[in-house]
């Protein structure tokens, strides 16, 4: 008896866009992400939600990473005449 039950269990939800695609798409990523955050009672545990939520923190850090060097003043003491540290007063 107990097989019969499960067997009448709904699959789980499946996403119909993996984190890859989600990734590859950014227009469809962010349509998703709004959808999402515009009704996160319904939708929060989505897997579509899930997918694009992920795939946007992956491509969040990834870009800060494909960043060029800043170039920040002292950084590497060469804006200090003579090079080097700075003195300390």
């Amino acid at each position: 008896m107990i097989s019969a039950v499960v067997a009448c269990a709904p699959a789980p939800d499946r996403a119909h866009f993996t984190v890859e695609y989600y990734r590859a798409h950014a227009d469809e990523r962010n349509g998703m992400i709004a959808q999402c955050a515009n009704d996160p009672g319904t939708q929060g545990k989505d897997p579509d939600c899930i997918n694009a939520r992920e795939a946007a923190r992956i491509e969040g850090v990834g870009s800060l990473q494909r960043l060029p060097p800043l170039g920040l003043p002292g950084a590497t003491g060469r804006d200090h005449p003579g090079g080097g540290t700075p003195p300390r007063s």
